[in-house]
């Protein structure tokens, strides 16, 4: 027997549970299907796990000197309970999403922050309206960090930041004494292969890598259950959802001076199916690909569904022949037949495959099924 949806460490929407302390999940390409081990040795399958159990712990870079700071020092994601900020100097060391929630909140008790850039993370200007959200507004500090001293932060053009307490916003990493067979996602993937120190999960929940699999943890459980919830939506018709390497780099690389949106993007995700029962719409085959007067024919394979959170029709897939560098990352036109579509070329993937996507009329035949959800 094989479950939908099966819960690991915790309950989600009436779907089942897993009960014991799970060992090995394991993901079959051919099936799109997880199989999980607990440690009392009994197995389950599912298509699509959601583990409240995370694989990831917080992690904190061992800067020069971190340990010679005489003042409060924490990750993002586990706040002392007795921290109190109001009238403190607070310098922010590489602001990820759980970080970015506490911003906010120590501005408007009256901390004076200086949030520190730290790679991956990049700072992306906030718009006005942004800037204008926090009533005291942090100030960012985008030199290189050359150490930390006992009373702050000494940066690469040698001043000195004086600091009462440091938060450390620097993601997450495996956490160590995992077994191989721990997480293994497509084509035998494990998640100490796939994972760098310092990243996160896109909106927290989804892995590139991991097909059909999510996590719920960290300080804003809730909203992770709203984000699982959606990506169940969306897979709606599908047998395999995985989110894009470039959705999660990009959410990893950008720095967060307010509350982060946690808002799910459609486009993120790669949608597919692959065993009987499920009726995808799909084509794969020549296409004609459009751009400035330039056409090329390409072998496409291409998948598509109606978005139940914004009732349009998302379609995306794969073109298999090399491009030139004029037609990369632009708009174009795509043709099948005598169908046609407006489209984005989004990313060159390491195989050397482009992935594309559109939203509106698909350039081939549309009949699809919905996904069976439990009542709530």
């Amino acid at each position: 027997m094989t479950d939908d949806v099966i819960v690991v460490g915790g309950d989600l929407a009436g779907f089942p549970t897993l009960d014991g302390d799970v060992i090995s999940s394991v993901f079959d390409d051919d099936t799109d299907t997880w199989t999980l081990t607990t440690a009392a040795g009994e197995t389950r399958r599912a298509r699509v796990v959601v583990a409240h159990t995370s694989p990831f712990v917080p992690w904190i870079p061992d800067l020069f000197g971190r340990r010679e700071f005489r003042g409060v020092s924490f990750h993002a994601a586990t706040p002392p309970a007795d921290f109190d900020p109001p009238g403190q100097r607070i310098a922010v060391i590489g602001a990820d999403t759980t970080a970015g929630q506490l911003i906010g909140r120590l501005t408007r008790a009256g901390a004076a922050v200086k949030v520190f850039a730290l790679p991956p993370r990049r700072f992306v200007r906030q718009t006005r309206q942004a800037r204008g959200y926090l009533r005291r507004q942090p100030e960012l500090v985008t030199t290189p960090i050359d150490e930390v001293t006992a009373a702050g932060v000494r940066t690469a053009d040698g001043v000195h930041h004086d600091a009462d307490a440091i938060v450390y916003g620097t993601g997450f990493s495996v956490r160590s004494g995992l077994p191989p067979c721990a997480l293994v996602g497509a084509k035998g993937l494990t998640i100490q292969q796939a994972w760098v120190n310092g990243l996160e999960p896109y909106l927290g929940v989804a892995l590139h890598g991991f097909p059909n699999y999510f996590t719920v943890d960290g300080p804003d459980a809730d909203a992770a259950t709203r984000n699982v919830i959606e990506c169940l939506q969306l897979m709606n018709g599908h047998s395999r959802i995985e989110v894009r390497r470039s959705s999660q780099q990009v959410f990893n690389e950008r720095l967060h001076l307010r509350r982060p949106s946690r808002r799910l993007t459609a486009s993120a995700f790669d949608l597919s199916s692959s065993f009987g029962g499920v009726h995808d719409d799909t084509y794969a085959g020549p296409a004609t690909l459009t751009s400035a007067g330039i056409c090329q024919q390409v072998r496409v394979l291409l998948s598509g569904h109606v978005d139940p959170v914004d009732g349009q029709y998302h379609w995306q897939g794969t073109i298999f022949d090399p491009l030139p560098v004029d037609l990369r990352a632009r708009t174009v036109t795509l043709t099948v037949g005598e169908r046609s579509a407006s489209a984005r070329i989004t990313e060159e993937t390491p195989q050397g495959t482009h992935s594309i996507t559109g939203v509106g009329t698909p350039p081939f035949a549309q009949a699809g099924v919905a996904l069976t959800m439990p009542r709530r």
